[in-house]
């Protein structure tokens, strides 16, 4: 079986916490395993499982890995993940689905490394989980869920994403290899009060700066501008030739600046502290290069969750 790699992504966030949570079934070779990673304002942890417990149906959108199951009604968790154990149940309302597919025309194109998938901008959040029998309450919280697919992660990309007041904002810009040749792609969505507001590489959007927590995108006479400060983030476990031997960072809640400007005029501009932000360049692979600032990241989640 050809390397490969399939997983989902969901980030609930509510005034007692924020949380990800990332199932994923990975392939290389003769080698086929499944996991579940959670991240936490405390810390990241992952587990791996025997492939004999991994289930899906993606036509109902259902993952099962051991007594874990996710899907677009909620999650049960019961993990022991060796520094902690996290179990219990997280129920999601009606997801807020992108108008079309977030890959737009490339999702035709064979044998790409990855393919980016949007399920939920936003959904409400309800439910409680326990972490080492401390519970975190979910009432009327906010979610979102994506998913990623193929054979490994990019090998320089940034992606954020962020809950405003009234809507949700999502934006990745990425190294995309196709046929020896490569370029920087980008997809991002703004979504406010039911209208769908998208910028694509095959909209004509291009990619102006990527680097140092900033990413710069202009899409006609639109730019989008955003910057993240903040510590570094936790390290996460990314898919590489279908093995997750590749280390990334996130950071669940960092601060960051989001500017939308049409000819030169700000349409919208968002600053706060609640923003998740995962990425890899070339600029941040050494840990001991990445100056984000000092701030406490307990003090920043408990800003974010009030």
């Amino acid at each position: 079986m050809h390397d490969y790699f399939y997983g989902w992504y969901f980030r609930c966030q509510g005034r007692e916490g924020t949380v990800a949570v990332i199932p994923a079934v990975h392939v290389s070779g003769p080698k086929r395993s499944c996991s579940v990673q959670i991240i936490t304002a405390d810390g990241a942890w992952s587990r791996e499982f025997p492939i004999a417990q991994f289930r899906i149906d993606r036509s109902k959108m259902i993952m099962q890995i051991g007594e874990n199951v996710f899907s677009r009604q909620g999650i049960r968790l019961n993990v022991d993940l060796g520094a902690l154990c996290i179990s219990g149940l997280l129920r999601f309302g009606r997801f807020s689905e992108p108008e079309y597919d977030i890959m737009g025309p490339f999702k035709y194109i064979p044998g790409m490394e990855c393919r980016h998938a949007v399920y939920s901008m936003e959904h409400s959040v309800d439910g409680k989980l326990f972490i080492d029998g401390k519970s975190m309450s979910f009432v009327s919280g906010r979610g979102y869920m994506e998913g990623d697919s193929g054979t490994s992660f990019p090998e320089k990309y940034i992606w954020t994403q962020h809950f405003f007041e009234k809507g949700s904002f999502m934006l990745a810009a990425a190294t995309v290899p196709i046929a020896g040749c490569s370029f920087t792609g980008t997809v991002g969505i703004i979504k406010q009060n039911g209208k769908e507001f998208r910028f694509a590489t095959y909209l004509g959007a291009s990619v102006k700066k990527m680097e140092n927590g900033e990413l710069t995108v202009r899409q006609g006479g639109y730019l989008l501008r955003v910057r993240m400060s903040g510590i570094p983030g936790r390290y996460l476990n990314a898919p590489s030739r279908g093995r997750m031997t590749r280390r990334i960072r996130e950071n669940l809640a960092c601060t960051a600046e989001y500017t939308l400007l049409y000819r030169g005029k700000t349409v919208l501009r968002e600053v706060t502290d609640c923003a998740a932000y995962e990425y890899e360049t070339k600029e941040e692979k050494n840990e001991d290069r990445i100056n984000h600032g000092r701030k406490d990241q307990r003090k920043i989640f408990e800003r974010c969750n009030r």
